[in-house]
């Protein structure tokens, strides 16, 4: 099935399961705003919408969309998500909870935004079992045709499932006129795909988990165009920037379908989110997750050549317990997480010891892969994040050590496999990752 014939349609894949994709409407052209009319009249009972932004992305498009609503005697408000302490908003429950009480109900909600915006409304829809409509403002993240919410709850980033917008209405020049750190995020999340496809791949070969491959191949038409030539990217070349969003949205209709974040998420995502809750933890400010998982992906690139690179494995033995030292006061919710992984170690240490096991794990791996080298060119190529000392925390430089912090100890906050657990048990870390660091990401 094209790309083009997925929206509303439900189909039966070669992975056992039956997909089916809720999105009816992806608009991407000059004349897309034209058509939000016609889809609140469709989606909201009565044509009752509400419009929510924050002061930026209401400047940037809300606006625009609130007046021609109106013109068209629509009941339409609006929902201003105010910022904290003079910083944008976030997507955690106290922002959520403060809508929930705040945001008048309706029938229809409008997410006119980016990230945030986009996981606020999706997470307040669900709760109130309304439908939603997002209007992105930046081709910054992976999220807006998801059914997944990527929240901060008690401290800990998580990702948990909601439902995906009836619609994406995206208007090319605004998305080309996003600043660009935000258009070098979304790039730094969908290059994330080759690493966080093989760690699922990892885990079908080793646990026999559910795993896709049509929606690993949803992006195979699309990759060559930003991947290839991120000088589009960098010039504002529409049909780059084209190529870039379409291949976000669709990474987010290939979680929506199968039910999972491990399409377009995998140890690349740990370090940023590992970086996220550090600094909520302790009150600072992260960057965009997209930058951070830019730079993570070169570096699990790397650690997957590495091991590519090993004729036969010596295992080590890894923490059974979590760095207390480093994950402070979040260590009784990581503890739950590192716990359920614990016994997956010691079941791939069981199965890769076997007989030809070793070699049929890296048969299978090896084509899915990219280069370390093809990533950090891209994003470098384009002016995106691609070293360590490119992301900001707490609006200074990621130090190193910080940042090799981060990336020993991101294994423990999911129960999910990734590279960075195959990394541990083979020792390459810790032992090697302060050369594979500073070959990568330090110039």
């Amino acid at each position: 099935m094209s790309n083009n014939s997925l929206l509303s349609a439900t189909f039966a894949c070669d992975c056992g399961k039956t997909h089916s994709v809720p999105t009816a409407h992806f608009l991407y052209d000059e004349h897309s705003f034209d058509r939000l009319a016609e889809l609140v009249q469709e989606y909201g009972s009565g044509g009752a919408c509400l419009i929510i932004a924050d002061t930026r992305t209401y400047e940037v498009a809300g606006k625009d969309v609130e007046d021609m609503l109106c013109r068209h005697n629509l009941k339409t408000d609006c929902f201003i998500v105010p910022d904290v302490n003079g910083e944008s908003p976030v997507a955690n429950d106290a922002t959520k909870d403060m809508l929930l009480q705040q945001a008048s109900p309706t029938d229809l909600y409008l997410a006119v935004g980016s990230g945030v915006i986009n996981d606020l409304v999706k997470w307040v829809a669900y709760l109130r079992k309304k439908p939603y409509i997002t209007i992105p403002t930046a081709a910054s993240m992976n999220g807006y045709g998801s059914a997944n919410v990527a929240a901060t709850i008690d401290g800990l980033k998580v990702l948990f499932h909601a439902e995906a917008p009836k619609a994406v209405v995206v208007k090319p020049e605004i998305i080309i006129s996003a600043p660009d750190e935000l258009t070098a995020s979304g790039l730094g999340d969908v290059l994330a795909k080759p690493v966080s496809s093989a760690d699922w791949k990892l885990n079908q070969f080793l646990f026999g988990e559910y795993y896709c491959q049509y929606s690993v191949d949803l992006l195979k038409e699309l990759e060559p165009v930003y991947l290839n030539n991120p000088e589009k990217i960098k010039n504002k070349d529409p049909e780059g920037f084209r190529a870039l969003f379409e291949a976000l949205f669709y990474s987010s209709i290939a979680m929506t379908i199968t039910g999972t974040s491990s399409p377009a998420s995998g140890g690349e995502h740990l370090i940023s989110h590992t970086l996220d809750i550090l600094a909520g933890r302790d009150g600072l400010q992260h960057d965009l997750h997209g930058l951070q998982v830019g730079v993570g992906s070169i570096l699990t690139a790397a650690l997957y050549e590495r091991i590519m690179s090993i004729a036969t494995p010596l295992f080590r033995q890894v923490p059974s317990s979590v760095n207390q030292d480093f994950w402070g006061t979040l260590t009784p919710i990581v503890t739950k997480e590192y716990t359920q992984k614990l016994p997956k170690l010691d079941r791939t240490v069981e199965m890769l010891s076997q007989h030809g096991m070793w070699n049929k794990l890296k048969e299978t791996l090896q084509p899915m892969l990219c280069p370390a080298e093809k990533l950090k060119n891209c994003l470098r190529k384009a002016g995106a994040a691609h070293l360590y000392r490119d992301i900001r925390y707490n609006k200074e430089p990621l130090t190193k050590s910080m940042f090799l912090e981060a990336i020993t100890n991101a294994n423990q906050m999911r129960a999910r496999f990734t590279v960075l657990d195959l990394a541990w048990l083979m020792g390459i870390i810790p032992d090697e990752l302060d050369m594979l660091v500073e070959k990568w990401t330090s110039s």
